[in-house]
């Protein structure tokens, strides 16, 4: 392939891409070290919890530019301290994003309050109001290793869904990624099918995270229709 070939192709790139931030927990810690090979800005050797990924550097996934501003054991809480560096990371990337990028919001596992939550994403889609946020539905755990309830999980998604659809901010939106809104089974929208079922055998040891191929199935599904 010839230099002039590369370039229009390099270039019919450039402009279809789409840019998206990712804002989550552990989560999105995984599926930005995982899949998009992004590297931790701080990581807690011993336990974990504090390690985080703010990542300013896009990577290209599937027709995205993707950055990710993610930290293990996050809540709403965790992002408004303006001490932590994810919050200074929102700050920095949204503030620097081109009109119409697409934010994914992924947190909640970490607490399941509905309100504080909603209170978050509801406050950066106030401030932020030229880009689309999409706040996605907390997927399932191994109940008897999380010690957390999937009926609770569907219960804060219902919660946050209502406060969403109440609030009427055209930017914020509630993306769904389960069939039925069950937390154990994950739903592609663009291939009207089941693409996970959450079970030890898909996650790790602590019931909460995700193998690769669970993260990938996951991500794909965020994904799908994203406009």
């Amino acid at each position: 392939m010839n230099f002039s070939k590369l370039l229009f192709i390099s270039l019919i790139f450039m402009v279809s891409s789409k840019n998206l931030v990712l804002i989550g927990d552990s989560r999105f810690c995984g599926i930005a070290y995982d899949l998009l090979k992004m590297p931790y800005t701080y990581h807690n050797a011993v336990y974990g919890t504090g390690s985080y990924i703010v990542s300013n550097s896009p990577k290209n996934y599937q027709g995205f530019s993707v950055k990710a501003i993610a930290e293990v054991g996050a809540s709403h809480v965790t992002f408004t301290n303006s001490n932590k560096g994810v919050n200074k990371g929102v700050s920095t990337i949204l503030g620097t994003s081109k009109a119409g990028t697409i934010v994914l919001l992924w947190l909640g596992v970490n607490g399941l309050n509905s309100d504080g939550t909603y209170n978050y994403y509801q406050s950066l889609a106030s401030k932020y109001k030229n880009l689309k946020f999409y706040a996605v539905s907390v997927t399932g755990v191994v109940e008897s290793k999380a010690k957390i309830s999937n009926a609770t999980i569907k219960q804060f998604n219902a919660n946050l869904k209502s406060k969403i659809l109440s609030s009427r901010l055209s930017n914020l939106k509630y993306k769904n990624i389960l069939k039925k809104d069950d937390p154990t089974q994950i739903y592609n929208s663009s291939t009207k099918k089941v693409v996970l079922s959450v079970n030890a055998g898909t996650m790790d040891g602590l019931g909460l995270h995700y193998h690769n191929a669970g993260n990938k199935a996951i991500f794909n599904a965020m994904l799908a229709g994203l406009k």
